[in-house]
C-alpha cells in the first residue's frame, strides 16, 4: 500500500500522511491517497483511498473513492466503498456502492447505498445502528 514505482500514480500509494499527535483544523483537498494518523477536524476530498489509521480521527464530511476505517470517523461519508475495520467506528451518514464492516466495527449511521448503473429513484436507503456492548 505504501510503495510508489517512480514516475508513476498507483492508486494504492499513500501520498499524504498526517502523523499521530498532530492535529488539523480546515478542509483537505488531495488528488491522490492520505493516511489520518492524528485528528482532523474538516471536510475531506480524496480523489483516492482516504486510511483513518488505529489512532486516527476525522470529524467532517468525506468525499473519497474510497475510506478504509481503523479509527473513528464522525460527519459524512460519500465515497465508492467503505471498509470499516475491526477497531473502526463511524457515526454519521454513509452515501456508498460498496460496504464491508469485520466483526467488532462500529456503526451507527443513516445508510445509502448508491449504484452507478441506477438512477436515484432506485437507490436503497438503510438505517442502521449498531455498537458492541
Amino acid at each position: 500500500m505504501y510503495k510508489k514505482e517512480k514516475g508513476k500514480k498507483s492508486s494504492d500509494a499513500v501520498e499524504t500522511v498526517l502523523g499521530e499527535g498532530a492535529v488539523f483544523e480546515g478542509n483537505v483537498s488531495c488528488e491522490g491517497s492520505i493516511k489520518v494518523e492524528g485528528t482532523l477536524k474538516g471536510d475531506l476530498k480524496v480523489d483516492n483511498t482516504l486510511v483513518v489509521g488505529p489512532n486516527g480521527s476525522v470529524t467532517g464530511d468525506i468525499n473519497a473513492g474510497g475510506v478504509i476505517i481503523f479509527g473513528e470517523v464522525n460527519g459524512k461519508i460519500d465515497a465508492g466503498s467503505l471498509e470499516i475495520k475491526s477497531t473502526g467506528k463511524i457515526t454519521g451518514e454513509i452515501l456508498i456502492e460498496t460496504l464491508i464492516t469485520e466483526a467488532g466495527g462500529v456503526m451507527s449511521a443513516k445508510c445509502e447505498m448508491k449504484s452507478p448503473a441506477k438512477s436515484d429513484s432506485d437507490d436503497q436507503v438503510l438505517t442502521v445502528s449498531y455498537s458492541k456492548q
